[in-house]
């Protein structure tokens, strides 16, 4: 019994370990603006390979505004060293209404010059957030 026990807190152990390692990377891909009424999160979704395209998760989530009119595939952009916007090349998963909304957008492979930004424009009344990753 208690080699039981033993095996079993160090298989728990393991586990929190292991756990607490992809939370603290997803926190690393994960980025948040909350300006004004609505707060906005983009996070990127790892690719396989460089030549992939590139995917991120964005939510938008407030209590005072309505969000069925965001169009993911108009709001949202990748925006180039030198200032080029390049839109998604469509919009997954796209779900909620109202006051929450969250959708993948997918971009096409890009190369990774000086990082990624992501810029999500004239939602809740800002003109852009821009969230980069290096």
């Amino acid at each position: 019994m208690r080699m039981f026990l033993l095996r079993t807190a160090f298989a728990v152990a393991l586990i929190g370990v292991w756990t607490g390692g992809q939370s603290e990377a997803q926190d690393r891909l994960t980025k948040r603006d909350a300006q004004g009424p609505v707060t906005v999160t983009v996070t990127l979704i790892p690719g396989v390979v460089s030549s992939a395209p590139i995917r991120a998760k964005v939510v938008l989530d407030t209590h005072s505004v309505a969000l069925d009119d965001v169009a993911f595939d108009q709001a949202v952009a990748i925006r180039t060293a030198d200032g080029t916007e390049v839109l998604p090349t469509s919009v997954e998963q796209a779900r909620g209404g109202g006051h929450h909304r969250e959708a993948v957008v997918v971009f096409p492979p890009m190369p990774q010059l000086g990082g990624i930004r992501i810029v999500v424009k004239d939602v809740g009344g800002v003109a852009a957030r821009t969230f980069s990753w290096d």
